[in-house]
């Protein structure tokens, strides 16, 4: 007999949630973002982009949310250990999805990864400073 794996998951009506409250402190700032909310295989669920946001920042959003939910650590974390390890960065470097750039982050229920988000558009402290206000939010 297989064993088998029960997975949470984000709903959509949260993964809209949390993009809208992203906007919100984008429009706060003064900033204009893309945000993305991706489930916990790195689907995406929800993607916004604010009129006027920059045309490159959408796959970095993308990038950024899935990067979050396939290591369970926000982008940000990785600044360190990539510049200590430039073989490491140049490798990880390599796949066509990952963003190695603060501004996402996962999000937990109960302490499981349901989820990440992702936001491009600022620079990057503004990017964190947002990922960082919507998850205070929700909690």
């Amino acid at each position: 007999m297989l064993e088998t794996v029960v997975s949470r998951s984000l709903t959509l009506d949260s993964a809209r949630r949390l993009a809208d409250l992203a906007i919100e402190e984008a429009t706060a700032r003064g900033l204009k973002i893309h945000v993305a909310v991706v489930d916990p295989a790195g689907n995406l669920l929800v993607y916004f982009k604010m009129p006027g946001a920059p045309l490159p920042a959408r796959k970095f959003a993308e990038g950024k949310a899935y990067t979050a939910v396939s290591f369970k650590k926000p982008t940000a974390a990785w600044k360190d250990r990539l510049t200590a390890n430039p073989h490491l960065a140049h490798g990880l470097s390599q796949h066509p999805n990952a963003t190695f750039i603060g501004g996402g982050a996962p999000v937990t229920a109960d302490g499981e990864v349901v989820g990440a988000i992702g936001v491009a558009g600022g620079l990057e402290a503004d990017d964190v400073a947002i990922v960082d206000a919507v998850l205070g939010r929700v909690g």
